[in-house]
């Protein structure tokens, strides 16, 4: 069992990772339908704040008219990160779970939305090969079971 002070310190180390994407980015977005199709490319800016310095939220909104919001935080009972993600074309809201690998500064997340046939599962990666550079990829199930890269984003920290 783990007392609390673990959580504790569990919970202060995970809120820095979060910290670090604070601010406004821009992004150039490629998203593709399904595997082979061609790219939809726009550009975005998303917008990073800290709430009660342990929720990290995003507004995100693309010149395609997209927007998306999500919160991300640290669950000390799961000891996993939690995001939550709604969009201009989802209409019920993606739950996920994820985790921070340090040595590679990427933050894998997995989650669950209803889609027209059911549940869908996906995953995303947040990479940050630098201070002020963030690649998303947004990872979905194809029709054959296997993962297509269904968004790719990159984002430079505004300056």
């Amino acid at each position: 069992m783990s007392t609390q002070t673990e959580l504790d310190q569990e919970t202060a180390q995970a809120i820095p990772v979060l910290a670090e994407d604070v601010g406004v980015w821009d992004g150039e977005a490629e998203i593709r339908t399904g595997p082979g199709a061609p790219p939809m490319r726009h550009k975005a800016m998303t917008t990073y704040r800290l709430v009660g310095g342990r929720w990290l939220t995003l507004d995100y909104k693309a010149d395609s008219g997209f927007e998306g919001h999500g919160v991300y935080g640290w669950d000390p009972t799961k000891r996993k990160y939690a995001g939550i993600w709604v969009d201009s074309m989802q209409t019920t809201i993606a739950r996920g779970e994820g985790t921070w690998d340090p040595a590679t500064r990427t933050a894998t997340y997995t989650f669950e939305t209803m889609g027209p046939n059911g549940i869908v599962r996906y995953r995303e990666t947040i990479e940050r090969p630098d201070r002020d550079t963030r690649i998303y990829r947004n990872l979905m199930p194809g029709r054959d079971g296997t993962e297509f890269e269904m968004i790719h984003v990159v984002h430079k920290r505004r300056k």
